[in-house]
Protein backbone atom coordinates (compact mmCIF):
# COMPACT_ATOMS: atom_id res chain seq x y z
CA UNK A 1 0.00 0.00 0.00
CA UNK A 2 1.22 3.44 -0.60
CA UNK A 3 2.37 5.78 1.91
CA UNK A 4 -0.02 7.90 2.61
CA UNK A 5 2.68 10.95 3.65
CA UNK A 6 5.45 10.89 1.69
CA UNK A 7 5.88 11.60 -2.12
CA UNK A 8 7.80 10.75 -4.61
CA UNK A 9 6.84 13.76 -6.30
CA UNK A 10 5.40 16.66 -5.17
CA UNK A 11 3.42 18.48 -8.39
CA UNK A 12 3.98 22.04 -8.94
CA UNK A 13 3.88 23.91 -12.25
CA UNK A 14 7.33 23.38 -13.15
CA UNK A 15 7.51 19.98 -12.50
CA UNK A 16 4.26 18.79 -14.22
CA UNK A 17 5.97 17.75 -17.76
CA UNK A 18 8.57 16.19 -16.31
CA UNK A 19 6.34 13.72 -14.35
CA UNK A 20 4.36 13.51 -17.46
CA UNK A 21 7.01 12.25 -19.16
CA UNK A 22 7.89 9.79 -16.16
CA UNK A 23 4.37 8.31 -16.91
CA UNK A 24 4.85 7.61 -20.73
CA UNK A 25 2.26 9.79 -21.45
CA UNK A 26 4.48 12.74 -23.34
CA UNK A 27 7.47 12.75 -25.10
CA UNK A 28 10.79 13.91 -23.34
CA UNK A 29 11.55 17.39 -24.92
CA UNK A 30 7.61 17.80 -26.31
CA UNK A 31 6.27 21.55 -25.51
CA UNK A 32 4.11 21.74 -22.71
CA UNK A 33 1.78 24.10 -20.84
CA UNK A 34 1.10 24.15 -17.66
CA UNK A 35 -1.42 26.04 -16.12
CA UNK A 36 -2.51 26.34 -11.69
CA UNK A 37 -6.41 25.79 -11.70
CA UNK A 38 -8.48 26.42 -8.58
CA UNK A 39 -8.88 22.77 -7.15
CA UNK A 40 -10.94 23.80 -4.17
CA UNK A 41 -9.45 22.56 -0.60
CA UNK A 42 -8.40 19.22 -1.36
CA UNK A 43 -6.00 18.71 -4.13
CA UNK A 44 -3.53 20.53 -6.39
CA UNK A 45 -5.05 20.89 -10.02
CA UNK A 46 -3.45 21.55 -12.98
CA UNK A 47 -4.53 22.30 -16.92
CA UNK A 48 -2.18 20.95 -19.72
CA UNK A 49 -1.66 21.22 -23.01
CA UNK A 50 0.73 19.03 -25.10
CA UNK A 51 1.03 17.92 -28.39
CA UNK A 52 -0.68 14.15 -27.05
CA UNK A 53 -3.86 16.20 -25.51
CA UNK A 54 -5.93 18.20 -23.59
CA UNK A 55 -5.73 17.20 -19.54
CA UNK A 56 -6.15 17.86 -16.17
CA UNK A 57 -4.03 16.77 -13.51
CA UNK A 58 -4.48 16.54 -10.02
CA UNK A 59 -2.56 15.47 -6.86
CA UNK A 60 -4.43 15.12 -3.40
CA UNK A 61 -3.77 16.76 -0.65
CA UNK A 62 -3.15 15.85 3.61
CA UNK A 63 -3.83 18.71 4.95
CA UNK A 64 -6.44 20.56 3.27
CA UNK A 65 -6.48 24.26 2.25
CA UNK A 66 -8.98 25.39 5.10
CA UNK A 67 -8.63 28.00 8.29
CA UNK A 68 -8.66 25.02 10.61
CA UNK A 69 -6.55 22.00 10.67
CA UNK A 70 -8.45 18.97 8.01
CA UNK A 71 -6.56 15.97 7.57
CA UNK A 72 -7.43 13.37 4.71
CA UNK A 73 -5.47 10.51 3.65
CA UNK A 74 -4.47 11.38 -0.17
CA UNK A 75 -4.96 7.46 -1.13
CA UNK A 76 -8.53 8.65 -1.72
CA UNK A 77 -7.02 9.64 -5.37
CA UNK A 78 -7.13 5.63 -6.22
CA UNK A 79 -10.74 5.58 -5.18
CA UNK A 80 -11.37 8.64 -7.37
CA UNK A 81 -9.73 6.62 -10.39
CA UNK A 82 -11.46 3.86 -9.82
CA UNK A 83 -15.15 5.70 -9.23
CA UNK A 84 -14.06 8.14 -12.33
CA UNK A 85 -13.98 4.86 -14.27
CA UNK A 86 -17.24 3.02 -13.28
CA UNK A 87 -19.26 6.38 -14.02
CA UNK A 88 -17.67 7.08 -16.90
CA UNK A 89 -18.61 3.81 -18.63
CA UNK A 90 -21.97 3.99 -17.36
CA UNK A 91 -22.17 7.90 -18.72
CA UNK A 92 -19.81 8.64 -21.23
CA UNK A 93 -20.87 12.00 -22.04
CA UNK A 94 -21.27 13.41 -18.58
CA UNK A 95 -17.41 12.91 -16.87
CA UNK A 96 -14.11 13.25 -18.34
CA UNK A 97 -12.24 10.46 -19.51
CA UNK A 98 -9.86 8.81 -16.78
CA UNK A 99 -6.22 8.82 -18.83
CA UNK A 100 -3.88 7.41 -16.00
CA UNK A 101 -3.58 6.57 -12.31
CA UNK A 102 -0.97 6.72 -10.04
CA UNK A 103 -1.80 5.54 -6.72
CA UNK A 104 2.32 6.26 -5.64
CA UNK A 105 1.77 9.07 -5.90
CA UNK A 106 -2.21 10.11 -5.07
CA UNK A 107 -2.65 11.55 -8.52
CA UNK A 108 -5.17 11.12 -11.64
CA UNK A 109 -4.97 12.56 -14.64
CA UNK A 110 -7.82 12.91 -17.13
CA UNK A 111 -9.45 14.36 -20.19
CA UNK A 112 -10.04 18.74 -20.05
CA UNK A 113 -13.61 20.25 -20.73
CA UNK A 114 -13.66 22.59 -24.00
CA UNK A 115 -12.72 25.87 -23.17
CA UNK A 116 -16.04 27.46 -23.56
CA UNK A 117 -17.81 25.44 -20.55
CA UNK A 118 -18.71 27.05 -17.68
CA UNK A 119 -18.51 26.03 -13.76
CA UNK A 120 -22.49 26.04 -13.00
CA UNK A 121 -21.32 27.16 -9.19
CA UNK A 122 -20.31 30.23 -11.53
CA UNK A 123 -23.43 30.36 -13.99
CA UNK A 124 -25.80 30.17 -10.88
CA UNK A 125 -24.07 32.29 -8.77
CA UNK A 126 -24.64 34.91 -11.98
CA UNK A 127 -28.30 34.35 -11.86
CA UNK A 128 -28.35 31.55 -14.79
CA UNK A 129 -30.55 28.98 -13.17
CA UNK A 130 -31.71 26.30 -15.84
CA UNK A 131 -34.09 23.68 -14.76
CA UNK A 132 -32.76 21.27 -17.45
CA UNK A 133 -29.60 21.73 -16.29
CA UNK A 134 -30.98 20.26 -12.71
CA UNK A 135 -33.05 17.44 -14.29
CA UNK A 136 -30.13 16.34 -16.82
CA UNK A 137 -28.11 16.05 -13.68
CA UNK A 138 -31.01 13.78 -11.95
CA UNK A 139 -30.88 11.67 -14.67
CA UNK A 140 -27.51 11.20 -14.35
CA UNK A 141 -27.25 10.40 -10.91
CA UNK A 142 -29.88 8.05 -10.99
CA UNK A 143 -27.49 6.30 -13.61
CA UNK A 144 -25.13 6.04 -11.77
CA UNK A 145 -26.87 4.69 -8.52
CA UNK A 146 -28.61 2.05 -10.32
CA UNK A 147 -25.86 1.00 -11.96
CA UNK A 148 -23.55 0.36 -8.44
CA UNK A 149 -25.88 -1.67 -6.29
CA UNK A 150 -23.71 -4.74 -6.94
CA UNK A 151 -21.82 -4.23 -3.74
CA UNK A 152 -19.94 -7.33 -4.19
CA UNK A 153 -19.37 -6.41 -7.61
CA UNK A 154 -16.98 -2.88 -6.43
CA UNK A 155 -13.92 -2.55 -5.67
CA UNK A 156 -13.24 -3.20 -1.62
CA UNK A 157 -11.66 0.75 -1.44
CA UNK A 158 -15.66 1.70 -1.50
CA UNK A 159 -16.37 -0.19 1.38
CA UNK A 160 -14.31 2.00 3.61
CA UNK A 161 -15.53 4.50 4.81
CA UNK A 162 -12.41 6.03 6.10
CA UNK A 163 -12.66 9.44 3.95
CA UNK A 164 -16.17 9.59 4.18
CA UNK A 165 -15.57 9.85 7.77
CA UNK A 166 -12.60 12.41 7.51
CA UNK A 167 -13.78 14.74 4.57
CA UNK A 168 -18.01 14.40 5.31
CA UNK A 169 -19.08 13.32 8.87
CA UNK A 170 -16.19 14.85 11.00
CA UNK A 171 -16.24 17.69 9.54
CA UNK A 172 -19.83 18.64 8.62
CA UNK A 173 -21.89 16.81 10.76
CA UNK A 174 -19.61 16.36 13.72
CA UNK A 175 -18.56 19.99 13.52
CA UNK A 176 -22.86 21.04 14.02
CA UNK A 177 -22.91 18.61 16.59
CA UNK A 178 -21.04 20.42 18.42
CA UNK A 179 -21.35 23.61 17.40
CA UNK A 180 -25.37 23.45 18.12
CA UNK A 181 -26.11 21.14 21.04
CA UNK A 182 -29.51 21.73 21.50
CA UNK A 183 -29.72 19.52 17.71
CA UNK A 184 -26.83 16.83 18.88
CA UNK A 185 -29.84 13.45 18.75
CA UNK A 186 -30.96 14.89 15.35
CA UNK A 187 -28.27 14.95 13.39
CA UNK A 188 -26.62 11.64 15.55
CA UNK A 189 -29.96 10.22 13.76
CA UNK A 190 -28.92 11.35 10.51
CA UNK A 191 -25.67 10.03 10.45
CA UNK A 192 -26.34 6.37 12.13
CA UNK A 193 -29.05 6.34 9.34
CA UNK A 194 -27.02 7.61 6.56
CA UNK A 195 -24.47 4.84 7.49
CA UNK A 196 -26.92 1.70 7.57
CA UNK A 197 -28.45 3.03 4.31
CA UNK A 198 -25.59 1.42 1.76
CA UNK A 199 -27.23 0.64 -1.13
CA UNK A 200 -24.95 2.07 -4.10
CA UNK A 201 -21.68 4.21 -5.45
CA UNK A 202 -22.22 7.36 -4.12
CA UNK A 203 -20.24 10.53 -5.49
CA UNK A 204 -19.83 12.31 -1.77
CA UNK A 205 -19.18 15.79 -3.31
CA UNK A 206 -22.18 16.11 -6.14
CA UNK A 207 -21.99 19.98 -6.10
CA UNK A 208 -22.60 22.43 -8.54
CA UNK A 209 -18.57 23.51 -7.82
CA UNK A 210 -18.23 20.05 -9.72
CA UNK A 211 -19.89 20.69 -12.70
CA UNK A 212 -19.21 21.82 -16.12
CA UNK A 213 -21.80 23.34 -18.28
CA UNK A 214 -21.14 23.14 -21.81
CA UNK A 215 -24.55 23.98 -24.08
CA UNK A 216 -26.98 20.86 -23.50
CA UNK A 217 -24.24 18.79 -21.91
CA UNK A 218 -22.81 18.24 -18.27
CA UNK A 219 -19.28 16.82 -16.64
CA UNK A 220 -19.38 15.66 -13.18
CA UNK A 221 -16.01 16.12 -11.88
CA UNK A 222 -14.39 15.27 -8.46
CA UNK A 223 -14.86 11.70 -7.35
CA UNK A 224 -12.37 11.55 -4.50
CA UNK A 225 -15.19 11.11 -1.77
CA UNK A 226 -16.82 8.27 -3.76
CA UNK A 227 -17.69 5.51 -1.41
CA UNK A 228 -20.69 2.28 -1.40
CA UNK A 229 -23.27 4.09 0.75
CA UNK A 230 -26.42 6.08 1.13
CA UNK A 231 -27.89 7.68 -1.81
CA UNK A 232 -30.12 10.20 -0.40
CA UNK A 233 -26.49 11.99 0.48
CA UNK A 234 -25.92 12.35 -3.31
CA UNK A 235 -29.42 14.17 -3.80
CA UNK A 236 -28.85 16.38 -0.25
CA UNK A 237 -25.67 17.41 -1.31
CA UNK A 238 -27.06 19.15 -4.29
CA UNK A 239 -30.29 20.31 -2.84
CA UNK A 240 -28.22 22.07 -0.47
CA UNK A 241 -26.10 24.27 -2.17
CA UNK A 242 -28.58 25.17 -4.22
CA UNK A 243 -31.12 26.12 -1.16
CA UNK A 244 -27.70 28.32 0.20
CA UNK A 245 -27.82 29.77 -2.99
CA UNK A 246 -31.79 30.65 -2.35
CA UNK A 247 -30.27 32.47 0.82
CA UNK A 248 -27.73 34.33 -1.23
CA UNK A 249 -29.90 35.38 -3.91
CA UNK A 250 -33.68 35.39 -2.79
CA UNK A 251 -35.00 37.08 -5.49
CA UNK A 252 -33.96 33.97 -7.29
CA UNK A 253 -35.09 31.18 -5.10
CA UNK A 254 -38.55 30.13 -6.89
CA UNK A 255 -36.23 29.97 -9.88
CA UNK A 256 -33.93 27.88 -7.67
CA UNK A 257 -36.45 25.95 -6.06
CA UNK A 258 -38.06 24.63 -9.81
CA UNK A 259 -34.29 23.64 -10.51
CA UNK A 260 -34.12 21.42 -7.41
CA UNK A 261 -37.35 20.03 -8.12
CA UNK A 262 -36.80 19.31 -11.70
CA UNK A 263 -33.30 17.69 -10.59
CA UNK A 264 -35.06 15.38 -8.01
CA UNK A 265 -38.40 14.64 -10.42
CA UNK A 266 -35.86 13.19 -12.54
CA UNK A 267 -33.97 11.51 -10.52
CA UNK A 268 -37.22 10.12 -8.87
CA UNK A 269 -38.85 9.44 -12.19
CA UNK A 270 -35.23 6.90 -13.27
CA UNK A 271 -33.80 5.42 -9.93
CA UNK A 272 -34.52 1.76 -8.94
CA UNK A 273 -37.49 2.19 -6.08
CA UNK A 274 -35.50 0.79 -3.75
CA UNK A 275 -32.77 3.50 -3.49
CA UNK A 276 -35.34 5.87 -2.48
CA UNK A 277 -35.65 6.60 0.97
CA UNK A 278 -38.32 8.79 2.75
CA UNK A 279 -38.69 12.45 2.37
CA UNK A 280 -37.46 13.32 6.06
CA UNK A 281 -34.57 11.27 5.40
CA UNK A 282 -33.85 13.71 2.84
CA UNK A 283 -34.77 17.06 4.28
CA UNK A 284 -32.58 16.00 7.76
CA UNK A 285 -29.64 15.32 5.47
CA UNK A 286 -30.14 18.57 3.75
CA UNK A 287 -30.71 20.33 7.28
CA UNK A 288 -27.52 19.05 8.46
CA UNK A 289 -25.67 20.26 5.16
CA UNK A 290 -26.79 23.75 5.56
CA UNK A 291 -25.85 23.87 9.11
CA UNK A 292 -22.25 22.53 8.28
CA UNK A 293 -21.66 25.26 5.30
CA UNK A 294 -22.25 27.83 8.14
CA UNK A 295 -21.07 26.42 11.14
CA UNK A 296 -18.71 23.52 9.67
CA UNK A 297 -15.04 23.42 8.47
CA UNK A 298 -15.49 24.27 4.79
CA UNK A 299 -17.80 27.11 5.13
CA UNK A 300 -19.64 28.49 2.28
CA UNK A 301 -17.75 31.99 1.04
CA UNK A 302 -19.85 33.56 -0.58
CA UNK A 303 -22.64 34.00 1.60
CA UNK A 304 -23.04 37.27 3.83
CA UNK A 305 -23.20 37.39 7.57
CA UNK A 306 -26.98 38.09 7.43
CA UNK A 307 -27.08 34.64 4.68
CA UNK A 308 -24.89 32.96 6.93
CA UNK A 309 -27.83 34.01 10.30
CA UNK A 310 -30.30 32.59 7.04
CA UNK A 311 -29.40 29.14 6.97
CA UNK A 312 -28.30 28.65 10.24
CA UNK A 313 -31.69 29.20 11.55
CA UNK A 314 -33.12 27.14 8.63
CA UNK A 315 -31.30 24.56 8.97
CA UNK A 316 -31.88 24.13 12.87
CA UNK A 317 -35.72 24.86 12.13
CA UNK A 318 -35.61 21.57 9.42
CA UNK A 319 -34.43 19.84 12.49
CA UNK A 320 -36.95 20.79 14.66
CA UNK A 321 -39.64 19.55 12.44
CA UNK A 322 -40.58 23.57 12.18
CA UNK A 323 -39.90 23.51 8.49
CA UNK A 324 -40.99 20.70 7.31
CA UNK A 325 -40.25 19.89 3.31
CA UNK A 326 -37.84 21.00 1.08
CA UNK A 327 -39.74 23.50 -0.92
CA UNK A 328 -40.79 25.41 2.50
CA UNK A 329 -37.03 25.65 3.07
CA UNK A 330 -36.41 26.99 -0.22
CA UNK A 331 -39.27 29.78 0.56
CA UNK A 332 -38.40 30.19 3.93
CA UNK A 333 -34.80 30.41 2.44
CA UNK A 334 -35.45 33.66 0.07
CA UNK A 335 -38.19 35.42 1.88
CA UNK A 336 -36.27 35.90 5.21
CA UNK A 337 -32.77 36.75 3.10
Amino acid sequence: MPDAGHLAVVLEPATVGAYLVSRGLISAGAEVAVTPLDGGVSCSVFAVESPAGSWVVKQALEQLRVAQVWLADPRRAGAEAEALRICSSLTPTATPTPVDADEDNHTLTMTRAPADWQNWKLQLLAGDVRPEVGALLGSVLATWHNGTTDRAGLHPRFLDLASFEELRISPFHRAIQDRHPEVHDQVEAVIERMLIERRCLVHGDFSPKNILVGGAQVWVLDFEVAHYGDPTFDLAFLLAHLCLKSAHLPELAAELWTCAAAFLDAYRNEVRPELLLPAEHLLGQVACLLLARVDGKSPAGYLSPAGQQVVRALGLSMLSGIVPTLEAAFVTAGSQS
